[in-house]
Order: structure tokens, then C-alpha cells, then sequence
């Protein structure tokens, strides 16, 4: 007989905050844990564990509090960390070597601003790839890939202080590949669309662009705002966050992120795309106070649909958490080492 598959938790660490869902193997339609928790200033910064103790003693209360010790617990690689290079590599190779090849090329013919790496490479079944016509004689030689790196230093520290907390990692994701996975899940998205997700954050935004279901391009950008501290809306259980900026810096702020949004869409189609492709459609969600006036401006703005994203837990859209849980809610449906069954 099969079992349950075991309830995980999915984990979004920011500098800031702290968001976890729990879920069973890959569903989201019934989520028995939904909590967030604001996490002290200084424990890390820009992705970063600055304060070890400090980060290992919140967590390990958090643990206690919401009763999940000895929890598989899937986590995102912060933003800040992580480095997006296309690749390529020899078609003959077997699915068993392809790691092997680049821990080989890494300081070699791929270079990344740390020395010390973990990765992970996402490439297209060679099926998939002999498919395309067009490309059939250059995959007849190489297959091509996108690798995602991040610092091994901050990475073990991560693992060390969730294993220490109580937790059991299983699988470090990329935030921007399980957006991407939520919005596919909920929605029908054409292969023939660009797509920009646009992730307005407390501290810092956040673009990525897929096209054909492949992340193309991810830009992480920090605001140039300061917090001061937050207080929690008891009635609505929601945090809302303090800054040293008052609103109408902070809406200026917010203002300039469109120019840095149109900077992007016009690098893309005419940089990466030599003006063969542009985005089609613009999907926003964050945490920011002011995510809501943002898609406003995204929305008048420019000439393209905006849409701003709801946390629905159904494809039906029947049932619905606060948008701010949607990275979370692609975690949960990332599954991973066999659902930890």
C-alpha cells in the first residue's frame, strides 16, 4: 500500500520576514499551516546571515512555536545570491556527467564572482531540443542549458541553521522558477508569450523573463529605502512595515522602478533579442506597501497587459491566501525528494 505523502514545510527567508506553508507532497489546495513573522533587523542582510546565533535562536523559537521540529523544509536560494549564466555542453553526454562537465568548466571556461560554488542546471530533454528544426545540426553536437549558482559559503550556512533549528532541508529552489511555477499552475500561459514577472519587494525588486516556459533573463535590485521596523495589524494579522523614508519618498522610490522596468524590457528586445522579441504581458506581485499603486502606474503606463497576481490555491480560484504567500505557494508545488515520502 501507498502511503500519505509527508506534510512539508515551504520556507521563504527574506531579510526581513519569514513566511512558511505547509503542505503535502505537491498540493496547495489544502494548506494546514500559513504563518508569517517578522524577523529582527540584522540577522541578514542582502541575503546574507550576518548574525548566526541571532538567525539560529529566531528560527529554532519559530520551530518550537509552530510545532514543526524534525520537518523536511524546502527553502529558496535569496535572490541576491544567486547567479543565472546560459550554457552549453556536449551532446553525448550522459544525464550522470552533465554535473560532473561543469564542476570541471566552472573556474575554467565559466566563471562566477565567488570561488567556491553550488549549482544546479536545468536544460531541455535532448527530445525536446532535436525537436526544433532550426537548431538540429548545432544539437547534434551540444545541448544547451542555464546554470544557477550561489555562494557554497552562504548556502551551508543556511542548511547548518535550519538542520540546527530542527529542520530537515530537501530542496533549495530558485525564487524566480517557482513564481513561475505558481503562475503556470493557475493560469493557461501561451509558449508564445514573453512574460516579465515583476516582484516589488519591502527591500528590493525582483525581475525575471520566460519565454517558452525557460527563464531568460533575472535582474535582483535593491530599493534604496532603510526600515525602521514594523507592527502587526492584530485584527488582520498582517505586518505592516515602517520606513525611515516617509510616503511620498517611498512612492518616488516606487516610481522609479517603472524606469528601471522599461530599461529591462527595452535591454531584452533589443540587446538578448536583436529586436525579434519583446514582452508581451507583465505579471506583478510583492510585499511592498505600495505594490498596489505600482501595478497602477505599470498599468497606465505602458502599453502591454498588466495583471497583478492573487494567491489562489485553486486552479477553480476559489480559494484564496494574501498575495504576499504566492513564492511560498510555488515551493509547495515544486515537490521534491519523492515528496519526502
Amino acid at each position: 500500500m501507498l502511503g500519505k505523502p509527508k506534510r512539508i514545510i515551504n520556507m521563504v527567508i527574506e531579510d526581513y520576514v519569514i513566511r512558511v506553508i505547509e503542505n503535502a507532497g505537491q498540493v496547495i489546495s489544502a494548506i494546514r499551516l500559513l504563518k508569517e513573522k517578522a524577523l529582527p533587523l540584522g540577522l541578514i542582510e542582502n541575503g546574507k546571515i550576518t548574525d548566526e546565533i541571532g538567525f539560529f535562536e529566531f528560527l529554532r523559537d519559530l520551530v518550537k512555536e509552530l510545532g514543526i521540529k524534525n520537518r523536511y523544509v524546502r527553502f529558496y536560494v535569496p535572490n541576491s545570491l544567486v547567479i543565472m549564466r546560459e550554457v552549453e555542453f556536449p551532446a553525448n553526454l550522459k544525464e550522470k556527467d552533465i554535473k560532473e562537465h561543469f564542476q570541471y568548466e566552472i573556474g575554467k571556461s565559466i566563471h562566477l564572482p565567488f570561488k567556491e560554488p553550488v549549482f544546479d542546471v536545468h536544460y531541455l530533454s535532448t527530445a525536446a531540443e532535436i525537436s526544433d528544426e532550426n537548431n538540429f545540426e548545432k544539437q547534434s553536437e551540444v545541448r544547451t542549458g542555464t546554470l544557477f549558482a550561489a555562494p557554497e559559503e552562504d548556502m551551508v550556512k543556511y542548511t547548518d541553521v535550519l538542520v540546527d533549528a530542527g529542520l530537515k532541508p530537501i530542496v533549495a529552489d530558485v525564487e524566480a522558477l517557482g513564481i513561475y511555477r505558481f503562475i503556470d499552475f493557475l493560469y493557461e500561459l501561451s509558449p508564445e508569450k514573453v512574460y516579465m514577472v515583476v516582484q516589488l519587494n519591502v527591500t528590493a525588486l525582483n525581475l525575471s523573463i520566460f519565454y517558452d516556459e525557460q527563464l531568460e533573463f533575472m535582474r535582483y535590485q535593491k530599493l534604496d529605502v532603510e526600515l525602521k521596523g514594523w507592527h502587526v495589524d492584530n485584527e488582520i494579522e498582517e505586518i505592516n512595515w515602517e520606513y525611515v523614508e516617509d510616503e511620498t519618498q517611498q512612492m518616488g522610490i516606487v516610481e522609479d522602478q517603472l524606469l528601471e522596468l522599461e530599461r529591462i524590457m527595452n535591454f531584452y528586445r533589443f540587446s538578448i533579442k536583436k529586436g525579434d522579441q519583446m514582452v508581451n504581458e507583465i505579471l506583478i506581485l510583492g510585499d511592498h506597501p505600495l505594490v498596489k499603486q505600482f501595478y497602477e502606474k505599470v498599468n497606465q503606463q505602458l502599453d502591454i497587459p498588466v495583471k497583478l497576481l492573487r494567491g489562489y490555491t485553486t486552479k477553480e480560484k476559489d480559494k484564496e491566501v494574501r498575495s504576499e504567500f504566492i513564492p511560498a505557494l510555488g515551493l509547495a508545488l515544486k515537490g521534491g525528494a519523492k515528496d519526502a515520502s
